[in-house]
């Protein structure tokens, strides 16, 4: 079984049974971050936090500010927005300490799902949205897309990615205890192979690893170049159904991925 790694724990309260999605995707409650640390390092790395017309408010997904107006996350947590909520006011971003205190939300003007998006065919779903925001965040920074199509390719051709190599996951959510944080902190997850549209990873514990889970979902996996340097290549995605094993996110250093993304950056600027 797998999972996508947005969150539905309240939805999931709300009708008392599992919420499923795609190709029957069984959403379970779970972690955000596994076995990971609070993070201080990306003040840029907020979520979306909804407040349901049924009644509940719940942190929804991770996601990245790249530009002043512009919140990228996965596009299963931007399709899916609809059917609880009754517009843009009901969503909100906050990149504070604790994603609930309502002072640190930002107001949003609308989200936006890749054109292409179709969670059906597992091999290139297109799971990339965007966050509008209704006014620019310019004290924060930004996260850094991958600064070329085909980045990881790149790095795979040059024999850049090996076991050894190891990707930075930042979001909000729960922990390995699935117990909710509702805050930002990060992991690390070994590389395990890479797909033309996905970057697979290991998030097993006892191997070294930690990773993802529910309340992830669109938060940024970065790659880290020896000088330092973070680049934003894939968002959290899915994985398995109880977070232990595999930590599965979609590229964003696609051609496709950054068409979208830039024109989005520019439409919105």
């Amino acid at each position: 079984m797998f999972s996508k790694k947005s969150s539905r724990r309240a939805a999931r309260t709300l009708v008392g049974l599992l919420f499923v999605v795609g190709l029957v995707v069984a959403v379970t409650p779970a972690q955000a971050i596994t076995y990971g640390q609070a993070d201080t390092e990306h003040p840029f790395v907020g979520a979306m936090v909804v407040q349901s017309k049924f009644g509940w408010t719940s942190e929804w997904c991770s996601g990245t500010l790249i530009a002043p107006r512009v919140f990228l996350t996965a596009g299963h947590c931007t399709v899916d927005i609809d059917a609880y909520v009754t517009g843009p006011a009901d969503v909100h971003i906050s990149f504070g300490p604790n994603v609930l205190t309502q002072s640190t939300w930002h107001d949003v003007q609308e989200w936006v799902t890749s054109p292409d998006y179709w969670w059906g065919p597992m091999s290139d779903p297109h799971d990339v949205g965007v966050v509008i925001l209704k006014d620019p965040v310019t004290d924060l920074g930004y996260g850094v897309l991958a600064p070329e199509a085909g980045y990881l390719t790149t790095l795979w051709m040059q024999g850049r990615l090996t076991p050894a190599t190891k990707f930075l996951n930042v979001g909000y959510g729960s922990d390995q205890n699935f117990a909710d944080t509702n805050v930002r902190e990060y992991s690390w997850s070994a590389y395990r192979s890479l797909h033309f549209a996905w970057l697979y990873m290991s998030q097993n514990v006892h191997a070294g690893s930690a990773g993802t889970c529910f309340g992830d979902s669109g938060g940024p996996t970065f790659y880290v170049t020896s000088s330092g340097a973070e680049y934003v290549v894939a968002v959290t995605s899915w994985g398995d159904a109880q977070c232990k094993a595999t930590n599965n996110n979609y590229r964003v250093d696609t051609a496709e991925s950054l068409a979208f993304l830039s024109d989005m950056m520019a439409e919105f600027a």
